[in-house]
């Protein structure tokens, strides 16, 4: 059986090369194509085009990947049937389900790389990218921020008008704190620095106001209360969600639900950036016995039943989106509707096609 394993991934694997290098090749022509009259106006570098798509290749990789995995499973099976060898390993008792059992194994282990490749390696890439599309050169550490302004937890918004991140030390601080809506506390102090695990606020003065009445307590150092904020959030890059690691995404839709604001969106992407790279492993679910049933041994027939399955898949993923976006489903199935509509088919398609 492993002989038989081994050889039904050999039929797989060259199409899948061809495949993907194809779709690959025809995304970067079309894309650079469209950004060629910008490159050449801004006195771009070979070698600068060229990290930039470097920069490109691990994202389309990513998009492209499954329906390259389903052009291969149709070129693969229309191959077998062509060749009469998917009737010759029925023919000694093979099961179609253990026919394509070790392309489908193959398609998890694709699966669990693409979902590590796109959590943690594109957002990087997509990083660069922009720096090199926008023109900006690379970031070092900033000596000073100035105007530093950050909502906390219960209504707090803490505000300094220069922070040191070396120092972890921030000058002209303000703290105000709100309930309803209305203003309640306002601590003002010269200097807050980060030490012991929290902030101290030094030589300043701290006011109370409960209704018409308002007091004014002075002191030259205080420890806040209630304070979540770290260093860290100070020195934050404010980047957008494609350019965040998966586990940045999360750290940053819990202090927008923390901070009470609504991360609806950013909890969609934080899904679909979880369900996606498992399109690998659907799709082959789906187009394996798809391949098997319709019989088709014309390879541009291939291409337009491929391009037509991956039409509607990735609509499917955009539909589920916008959903999960407006509320109408929550995120996690606007996430994953398309990954169990097509597992449905491809399991039906598998049971119903003749073993």
């Amino acid at each position: 059986m492993r002989i038989l394993s081994g050889y039904v991934l050999r039929q797989f694997l060259p199409s899948l090369a061809v495949s993907f290098l194809a779709f690959i090749g025809i995304f970067v022509i079309i894309d650079l194509v469209d950004r060629l009259s910008s490159f050449l106006d801004r006195d771009i570098g070979v070698s600068t085009v060229l990290l930039f798509y470097a920069c490109y290749v691990p994202y389309i990789t990513v998009l492209i990947l499954p329906m390259a995995m389903l052009l291969a499973s149709l070129f693969c099976m229309g191959t077998l049937i062509r060749n009469r060898e998917l009737m010759a390993m029925k023919a000694i008792g093979l099961s179609l389900y253990r026919i394509v059992f070790p392309i489908q194994m193959f398609a998890l282990a694709v699966s669990l790389i693409t979902f590590f490749i796109a959590a943690y390696v594109v957002p990087g890439a997509n990083r660069e990218r922009a720096r090199i599309e926008t023109g900006e050169g690379p970031r070092g550490p900033r000596l000073m921020r100035s105007q530093v302004i950050l909502r906390d937890i219960d209504d707090q918004i803490l505000s300094m008008v220069s922070y040191y991140p070396q120092d972890r030390k921030g000058k002209q601080v303000t703290l105000d704190r709100y309930k309803n809506g209305a203003l309640i506390e306002k601590v003002r102090a010269e200097e807050a620095v980060w030490e012991d695990m929290g902030w101290t606020f030094y030589r300043g003065e701290r006011r109370f106001f409960r209704g018409e009445a308002e007091g004014v307590f002075k002191f030259e150092q205080l420890r806040p209360t209630g304070m979540t904020l770290i260093p860290e959030d100070l020195t934050r890059e404010s980047r957008p969600v494609n350019q965040m690691r998966l586990d940045e995404l999360e750290e940053f839709i819990t202090r927008k639900v923390r901070n009470g604001v609504g991360a609806v969106r950013e909890t969609v992407a934080w899904h679909l950036r979880m369900a996606f790279p498992f399109a690998n492993f659907v799709i082959v679910l789906f187009g394996l016995p798809l391949a098997a049933r319709i019989q088709g041994t014309v390879r541009p027939l291939q291409i337009g039943v491929c391009l037509l399955a991956s039409f509607v898949f990735y609509g499917s993923i955009q539909a589920g989106r916008a959903m999960g976006w407006n509320g109408v489903i929550p995120p996690f199935w606007g996430a994953w509707a398309a990954n169990g509509f097509f597992s449905i088919l491809g399991v039906i398609l598998l049971v119903r096609t003749r073993k």
